[in-house]
């Protein structure tokens, strides 16, 4: 995995929940931003590294997430580590 498909990845994770407002809701909340403030920033490297730990932070999410894109949870704990940030993420791959 490389950087642009780590990112390709997060947009991904966020659209998923862009498409649940149960999660989309949840993750502002947990965050503080607003709806306006995601929109703006969702391109941005670190939203796209916070996205993917909302996931990773989160075994049922996770797994809901996983199954819906049809991928191994280790591809989401190997982007996360491309990600600003992500160098230090203990996630096991």
């Amino acid at each position: 995995m490389n950087d642009d498909q780590a990112e390709i990845l997060a947009l991904r994770a966020l659209a998923h929940i862009a498409s649940h407002e149960d999660i989309l809701v949840a993750y502002l909340r947990l965050t503080g931003l607003s709806a306006e403030e995601l929109h703006t920033s969702a391109a941005e490297a670190s939203t796209l590294g916070s996205i993917l730990d909302y996931f990773l932070q989160n075994e049922k999410r996770l797994v809901a997430f996983c199954e819906a894109e049809n991928i191994s949870p280790d591809h989401l704990a190997k982007a996360r580590r491309l990600l600003p940030g992500g160098e230090t993420v203990p996630y096991s791959s």
